[in-house]
C-alpha cells in the first residue's frame, strides 16, 4: 500500500493530490501491457478507479434511455437515489449512507428455514457490533 499498489495512492509531496492523475495520463504504462504485467497500464487500485471516473466524460441525457427487465438493479438504484434526494428536498431527511449508523453493517452467511423472514431472521448478524465476530456458517 505504501508503494501506491493498493487502495492508496502516492500522492504528491505536501499535498492529497495523487502522483498519478488526469494531467499526466495516470502514468500509464504501454509497454507493462504489451508484456502483459498489467491491464490497464495505470498502477494500482486507486489509480486505476481515478482513470475510470474521471475519463468518463460528461453527463450522459437519459431522457430517450429505454430499460428492459434486465436492467432491474439500474431502475431499483436510480429510484432509490431520487427518493432519496426528494425526501431530502421535501422533508429533511437524512439520506442512506450518510449517518455513521448506516455503515454498520456487515456481510453474513446464513441458512434459514424456508418459512423465516430472511429481514427478520438476520437482522442481528447483519449488524456489526464491536467485540462481536460476524455471523458465518
Amino acid at each position: 500500500m505504501k508503494a501506491g499498489h493498493g487502495v492508496h495512492s502516492r500522492n504528491i509531496p505536501g499535498t492529497y493530490r495523487p502522483e498519478d492523475n488526469k494531467d499526466n495520463d495516470y502514468l500509464m504504462d504501454r509497454a507493462a501491457q504489451k508484456r502483459g504485467e498489467t491491464f490497464s497500464g495505470v498502477r494500482g487500485i486507486a489509480q486505476q478507479d481515478a482513470s475510470l471516473q474521471e475519463s468518463m466524460g460528461p453527463i450522459v441525457d437519459r431522457t430517450k434511455e429505454r430499460l428492459v427487465s434486465s436492467d432491474t438493479g439500474i431502475i431499483k438504484a436510480r429510484q432509490k437515489l431520487r427518493k432519496a434526494v426528494e425526501a431530502l428536498r421535501d422533508e429533511g431527511a437524512t439520506p442512506p449512507g450518510v449517518d455513521p449508523a448506516h455503515h454498520r453493517v456487515r456481510s453474513a452467511a446464513i441458512v434459514l428455514p424456508q418459512a423465516e423472514s430472511f429481514i427478520e431472521s438476520s437482522r442481528d448478524a447483519l449488524a456489526a457490533r464491536e467485540g462481536v465476530a460476524h455471523v458465518s456458517v
